[in-house]
């Protein structure tokens, strides 16, 4: 199996989707929007990650490309690929899906809980999260559900922290990737957009919070498992 996947920022890689990746014998490849935005063919790949950045979906005026790559996504959605979608990412996958990406009422920098749904609960794949799970936040945007999407998650501020469309669309706004590994780097790259809000921690609140990040791995590789599975 192959895995493409689109990179934004140089600091946020495929982490430990990587890992199991390359623990199961998959291989990968990339696409740098930060560095040189070239496009793979559709038949090229199996899955389709994209990976989240500073920048915002609306954004398309300073980032021309982002007109493309949601194309693309688009594209990737409908010839059946298995699209996963993280922070920037969801919103990507979501406005490729035909929902609106707007300000959230409030930024969430930090970890923070979020609250999976009764849907969740029974869905092949999201079943593996606990009714509550504390992760990572770097966000100020938030979307619309398109049609036909179940909304798996949410949180105090934002009503959808997840999603899944049909058997091959997965959206997550939080950040999953992170490993114990890359997490500290990950904080001190995203400190300089760390505005004071509501739900915002400081970087260093944050870098006292990264023991939930290999639990999360764990439970997302039970996760990524299940959509292997289910596609094979």
């Amino acid at each position: 199996m192959h895995i493409h996947y689109f990179q934004h920022d140089h600091f946020e890689d495929l982490g430990f989707i990587g890992d199991w990746a390359a623990s199961r014998g998959f291989t990968t490849s990339v696409t740098r929007f930060d560095l040189l935005p070239e496009l793979p063919l559709q038949q090229e790949f199996d899955w389709l990650v994209v990976l989240g950045g500073k920048m915002s979906v609306n954004d398309t005026v300073e980032f021309p490309w982002l007109t493309d790559e949601i194309a693309f996504i688009k594209k990737a959605v409908k010839a059946g690929k298995i699209v996963i979608g993280i922070c920037l990412g969801s919103q990507l996958l979501a406005k490729a899906c035909g929902a609106e990406v707007f300000r959230n009422a409030e930024p969430e920098f930090g970890f923070w809980p979020v609250k999976f749904s009764t849907e969740a609960s029974k869905d092949f794949v999201f079943r593996h999260f606990p009714g509550e799970l504390t992760v990572l936040h770097v966000h100020f945007d938030t979307f619309t559900l398109s049609a036909g999407a179940l909304n798996m998650a949410n949180s105090p501020i934002t009503n959808c922290q997840a999603f899944r469309l049909d058997e091959n669309v997965f959206g997550f706004q939080f950040h999953f990737e992170v490993t114990p590994e890359n997490v500290c780097d990950f904080i001190l790259e995203i400190e300089p957009e760390i505005v004071p809000a509501l739900f915002s921690q400081t970087a260093e609140q944050m870098l006292t919070l990264t023991g939930c990040c290999a639990g999360n791995n764990k439970i997302f590789e039970k996760v990524l498992d299940e959509i292997y599975s289910i596609h094979h």
